[in-house]
């Protein structure tokens, strides 16, 4: 019966100093046919994806048409793009946005954004998100664009959180607690292959 506790809390003890790390899934940038970016309201994703495409890693952006709710304001990033005020050097030749309804998950927006990559004629993909976020998108992402066909590497952002000294920052713990629950959750639905 000691056994039974031990074995399970001896390996949460060796996998709890390496979880937030463990979370990361990057690769070095690559060309690719488009820039997909995924939806969450994370500041520094679109910076980044314009950032690998001025270097000239894709041509084209895939960018999901957030709502947007802060302050009063109740709006779309595609309507901030139109006024000027999200990426405003961003041609719209080089934007497929993502439109309505916006994605309600990360494996929603995995099968969508590989359905728009197939009717654009186009196998390869940057995927840009989060560090944190990385491990579970990249299973998914590579899951829905291999039924299809593509492919796709993830670049993530620079992550600042401290992802090797998670249990210390509440901010950090939090997230990292949330994506290995939600990384579990698609686990048990077989949605990684």
């Amino acid at each position: 019966m000691l056994r039974l506790i031990a074995l399970p809390l001896l390996a949460l003890a060796l996998f709890a100093p390496f979880a937030g790390t463990l979370l990361i899934d990057a690769e070095p940038p690559d060309r690719a046919d488009a820039i997909v970016v995924l939806a969450g309201n994370a500041p520094d994703r679109l910076p980044w994806a314009e950032q690998l495409r001025d270097q000239g890693f894709a041509d084209l952006l895939i960018v999901s048409n957030e709502r947007v709710h802060t302050h009063g304001l109740e709006t779309t990033w595609l309507a901030l793009h139109q006024a000027g005020v999200s990426a405003p050097e961003l041609p719209d030749s080089a934007l497929v946005v993502l439109d309505e309804p916006p994605p309600e998950s990360t494996i929603e927006e995995a099968t969508r954004d590989a359905a728009i990559m197939q009717a654009h004629g186009l196998t390869s993909a940057l995927l840009v998100t989060d560090a944190f976020h990385t491990r579970r998108a990249a299973l998914l992402f590579r899951a829905a664009f291999a039924r299809r066909g593509l492919v796709v590497h993830v670049v993530p952002v620079a992550d600042a959180l401290d992802l090797a000294h998670w249990w210390a920052h509440p901010l950090t713990a939090r997230r990292v607690i949330e994506e290995w629950t939600k990384f579990v959750y698609y686990l048990i639905q077989g949605a990684y292959w």
